[in-house]
């Protein structure tokens, strides 16, 4: 796992960051997969396999934090007018275009038969299909709540770097406090002392409730350098210890039916829990080690290849992929094909990947590649890699996504 020098300085291309992308991604569609494919409500297993994947939000919010920072870590003062316009290209489109988009594919009317929906004006075009978009464009739709959080990062991201900057040899205490909130908001959310009580959306759409993840990743980033040194060198104790938690994470989430296990130390369904804190952190550090791994000089050229392919199209596959799950759950109740979820689940992850790999690399050579993709417009040439590219030519695009790290 150290076969991969750390890196310095904000002008270079973080490619091991760029092969956490698509890891990150079918974690995400893993949880939605589960959800859909699954027998949520009656099966323990589906539940712990739940808690495991939803680490992903957590990565996202903690990567993305993290190489903004870096891309501006070396700048004196940041130049707002640039910066908003840049974070609104990023994410503020793409968040607009697929709320329409989800707006109308979930007000469309089911049908039997391929294409299984048909627009239904009728309920679009009505006051209560107003009333609608105004709510999924104030707390965004499934997935898209994501954007919001990053979105509200992204305000408060100009005096966050300030204060951290000046509070320089206070990290290590920041880190501590956020830890301890971070600890005691899950007891909160989840104990509910005293009749305190926080609706799901008020949980999950505020920044408030990832401040170790959001603050975390702005510190990294400011000690990269030494901190991949770290992570690399005690790379077998992060995956062992990790794997360790991951079964007190399912040990407990099975202790959770009986009464006498306090909740602070539940997991489960409990978004929130302290208990799973250990395993996130490890998960994120793991796929940060699996993403040096894929860089690698010592990895085939295809193989980076198809790293890099997965990264470029990976925001594209998020942002899409409550497309493809629904449809392809239609698609199968449709034709009859039940069979146990061992099986569909691991078949529907890799169809909804697939799909919406396929779209990206398309939709980003069009016209709309921002606002669909995040990405700049490749060429079509690049759809398929050549025999003579080399590693240079596979660094892939360089767009505004959240991830972007590219010196502005």
């Amino acid at each position: 796992m150290s076969d991969a020098p750390p890196v310095e300085g904000t002008r270079k291309r973080l490619d091991h960051i760029d092969a956490m992308r698509p890891v990150k991604q079918a974690a995400v569609v893993s949880t939605h997969t589960l959800i859909f494919f699954a027998p949520l409500a009656t099966n323990t297993t589906v539940i712990g396999l739940i808690m495991l994947t939803r680490f992903s939000r957590e990565a996202f919010l903690f990567v993305s934090a993290c190489m903004l920072t870096f891309s501006y870590r070396d700048t004196a003062q940041l130049k707002l007018k640039h910066y908003w316009k840049r974070r609104f290209i990023s994410v503020g489109v793409p968040f607009l275009a697929w709320t329409v988009i989800y707006y109308f594919y979930t007000t469309a009317h089911q049908i039997k038969g391929f294409p299984f929906y048909s627009f239904n004006h009728s309920i679009a075009f009505s006051d209560a299909g107003f009333h609608y978009f105004v709510h999924i464009l104030r707390t965004g739709y499934y997935h898209l709540y994501y954007l919001i959080v990053i979105i509200e990062f992204y305000l408060l991201f100009p005096l966050l770097l300030k204060l951290i900057r000046r509070f320089s040899r206070w990290h290590k205490h920041i880190m501590v406090g956020a830890v301890i909130w971070q600890l005691a908001f899950g007891v909160l959310v989840d104990s509910q002392p005293f009749g305190f009580k926080l609706n799901e959306i008020l949980q999950t759409r505020f920044v408030y409730s990832y401040v170790v993840y959001l603050l975390g990743g702005m510190i990294v980033a400011l000690h990269l350098d030494e901190v991949h040194e770290w992570i690399v060198d005690k790379g077998r104790w992060i995956v062992s210890l990790t794997i360790l938690s991951a079964f007190g994470a399912e040990f407990l989430s099975y202790c959770g039916r009986y009464h006498w296990l306090p909740s602070y130390l539940r997991t489960g369904s409990l978004v929130f829990a302290p208990a799973i804190m250990p395993f996130n952190f490890g998960a994120i550090l793991c796929v940060y080690l699996l993403g040096v791994y894929l860089v690698a000089p010592q990895r085939s050229l295809r193989t980076r290849a198809a790293v890099q392919s997965g990264s470029d199209n990976s925001y594209g596959v998020y942002l899409s992929q409550m497309l493809w799950i629904p449809f392809l759950l239609r698609f199968r109740n449709h034709l009859a094909m039940h069979s146990h979820w061992q099986i569909g689940v691991p078949l529907a992850l890799i169809t909804v990947y697939a799909a919406g790999m396929i779209f990206t690399a398309v939709a980003a050579r069009t016209p709309l590649a921002k606002v669909l993709t995040g990405r700049s417009q490749a060429t079509w040439r690049s759809l398929l890699p050549r025999r003579h590219e080399t590693p240079e030519v596979l660094r892939g695009d360089t767009g505004d996504r959240p991830l972007d790290v590219v010196k502005e």
